[in-house]
């Protein structure tokens, strides 16, 4: 396929550019290479003394770096920590925890896991402004033939000498369609600092069991207690899961016991408050809201109160372990909240005051981490993209941390879109929330008289959140002419439980409804094409953009990554752990029990409805969504509609669930600007 921008400049200053400005075929900057190279994005700050670290993904060579700045110091650039080709991440749960514990020093202990072999490293590092090389040495051995290890969200032990990690065990020995559930278990356990246990594997011993999945631990300030979050399917961690607390005897936790949640409420996040006490996000009123729970002399007695009750949704839905969205500090507690758009606020337990931090940033990814004095969380807004921050506490005064390469995005600011929250009457009157990206390119305009092509975005998930910040993906896009609007369906995160339940058992109905509700909003006050409108989607988006292709008639084309094509067969057997039972409550049951609703729901069912062209991408070495799915999905359609219903199908080695690669992410941009150029423009 050739590049679609190969003869275009920023001004559209070709013979076609000057034959035809219709939206769709502007010119812009942001080419498909540009674009790819900057997707990669930062995650899990942390403050670490008067340093400010964070993980940053790179899909030029699709490392994961640890950097780390210092905002009293000289260096205008972020610097890498371990140098190198490391990997700093895991896949725990499938979608990877929390990877890295920094604890500050007069030589920085760093304790983090590598992706390419699971393992456990730590290494010690001199405090900036030195520019020492660190050298990582491992803590854990290679996985012993037949087991697969992963470890996620270290603490350190009340010792400090060991870390203590979840620790995720896979048999790997089995068939290709065995139950992962029963391949699969989690222990949270402590691994010695010395690597004692690289020779000696039985070095690393457990000191807690309970729920099959686990996150969040934390050791209490006076090492007497321990506390971490389980659930077991078939709940997911935002319908029911518990906050376990247990006495800590010679490094084992005893007799642990549930201290707030259970069935129906969901808690998300805890910290110790002090020796005798947590802060936890739990939503038994309907929305994740801060509790105090007082534990006393017994867990067993535990006291747990909303201290801050509000309809604001103020914590997040647990995708990854360890994830965080609150942080206790010497100046009180800093949390996340809002519907839809977020605020940054620090609460005082003692005046009851709360206080915004960091303004002009509207949305703050999961991942607040926090000191006595400080802060870190990676920010965004409608004009700036993720971004790791340090907000300095009491002051509030907030610090902007650098890339690793010191790029400055200024030279293509015009040609970001703004994005802009709304709300519509959806269907059966439920109100649907959407951010709308219009076309936005300094030398171009609608033309007077013609409503763009419209691009409709869905999120994955589908329990989750589009967000509204800038988006350099869907500026690549809007750039061009096409307008885009992103759709937070009902089942979305951000907007309290009786919305995210929306979808249970209507999913593939209810977020359908929803992205033609958008669609028909959009056209309806004259800022769409009602016949141009495309819909594209990625994993639970992507089932949702295939089942609006073959179950409405709205969207004359479609562009899809790694999606759910088969509800049947994508359960136990069919996709990880963590999901195998998600589906149960989306579609109100297992196959046997709601045959007929998966039948009326699945795109692959609905195939001989399907008549608009689409493009389809999907990686080689996906365990989330495997390439089965596609491949049937894709080959079914050509049978029944000729092979150029499928205009690119791009099966891609080496990429998983989710794109990492550079050239991946270009291949895949290029096929779909050139599927809704093709269609919405050019016919």
């Amino acid at each position: 396929m050739a590049r679609a921008d190969a003869a275009e400049d920023a001004r559209g200053n070709t013979p076609a550019a000057a034959a035809e400005q219709r939206c769709g075929l502007w010119p812009s900057p942001l080419t498909p290479d540009v674009v790819a190279a900057e997707l990669g994005g930062p995650s899990w700050a942390s403050v670490v003394g008067a340093e400010t670290w964070w993980c940053a993904s790179r899909t030029t060579d699709a490392t994961v770096k640890l950097l780390r700045w210092c905002a009293d110091g000289v260096e205008s650039v972020a610097q890498d920590v371990l140098r190198g080709a490391w990997k700093v991440s895991n896949g725990a749960i499938g979608y990877g925890g929390r990877p890295y514990l920094a604890v500050p020093g007069a030589d920085h202990l760093v304790v983090f896991t590598e992706q390419s072999d699971r393992r456990l490293y730590a290494a010690r590092i001199e405090p900036l402004p030195s520019h020492a090389d660190a050298v990582p040495y491992p803590l854990t051995p290679p996985d012993p033939a037949g087991l697969e290890t992963c470890y996620a969200d270290p603490v350190l032990s009340p010792d400090r000498a060991e870390v203590w990690c979840v620790r995720e065990t896979i048999r790997t020995d089995g068939g290709a369609d065995r139950d992962p559930a029963e391949i699969t278990s989690r222990d949270i356990v402590a691994v010695p600092l010395d690597g004692t246990a690289v020779e000696d594997p039985l070095a690393v011993r457990v000191v807690a069991r309970s729920h099959h999945f686990l996150s969040c631990i934390r050791v209490s300030p006076d090492g007497g207690r321990l506390s971490w979050i389980g659930w077991s399917h078939p709940d997911m961690p935002w319908d029911s899961s518990e906050l376990m607390v247990a006495e800590l005897a010679q490094g084992v936790a005893g007799n642990p016991v549930c201290v707030l949640g259970g069935p129906g409420v969901s808690v998300s996040q805890a910290e110790w408050a002090d020796a005798s006490g947590l802060y936890a996000m739990a939503d038994p009123d309907g929305w994740w809201n801060l509790h105090r729970v007082d534990l006393g002399a017994d867990p067993g007695d535990a006291k747990a109160v909303c201290v801050l009750p509000m309809q604001s949704e103020c914590s997040h839905a647990i995708w990854r372990v360890g994830a965080t969205s609150f942080a206790v500090t010497g100046s009180g507690v800093v949390f996340r909240h809002g519907i839809g758009g977020q605020q940054l606020v620090i609460w005082d337990p003692v005046s009851g005051s709360m206080t915004a931090l960091a303004p002009g940033w509207t949305e703050f990814e999961v991942g607040v981490s926090g000191s006595e004095d400080a802060v870190a969380v990676i920010g965004s807004s409608a004009t700036s993209r993720p971004t790791p921050l340090r907000i300095d506490l009491p002051s509030g005064t907030a610090h902007t941390c650098p890339r690793i390469d010191g790029f400055v995005d200024s030279e293509l600011e015009p040609w970001y879109a703004t994005p802009d929250r709304r709300s519509t009457a959806g269907h059966d009157g439920r109100t649907v929330h959407y951010t709308y990206y219009p076309p936005t390119n300094p030398h171009h305009e609608v033309a007077h008289g013609e409503r763009p092509p419209l691009i409709i975005d869905v999120h994955g998930g589908p329990t989750s959140t589009t967000g509204a910040a800038r988006s350099l993906a869907l500026s690549f896009f809007t750039s061009r002419g096409f307008a885009v609007a992103s759709v937070d369906y009902g089942g979305s995160t951000t907007y309290g439980r009786a919305y995210r339940e929306l979808l249970n058992g209507g999913w593939g109905v209810v977020d359908v409804e929803d992205s033609v509700s958008v669609a028909q909003a959009l056209t309806e006050s004259g800022l769409a094409d009602p016949a141009r409108i495309a819909i594209r989607g990625g994993s639970a988006g992507g089932w949702t953009a295939l089942a609006a292709l073959t179950h409405t008639d709205v969207f004359c084309c479609g562009a899809i990554r790694y999606p759910i094509a088969d509800p049947f067969t994508w359960f136990a057997g069919q996709t990880h752990d963590f999901e195998s039972r998600y589906l149960f409550t989306l579609l109100g049951g297992t196959p046997a029990e709601a045959d007929e609703f998966y039948r009326r729901v699945s795109p692959i069912a609905g195939i001989k409805d399907l008549r608009a062209p689409f493009v389809m991408m999907h990686g080689l070495k996906d365990d989330i969504c495997r390439i089965d799915q596609s491949d049937r999905f894709v080959d079914a359609a050509r049978a029944q509609h000729g092979a150029e219903i499928c205009r690119v199908y791009f099966r891609f080695p080496g990429e998983g669930h989710g794109f990492r690669h550079a050239a991946t992410l270009a291949a895949a941009l290029e096929a779909e600007l050139s599927l809704f150029r093709e269609i919405m423009v050019l016919r």
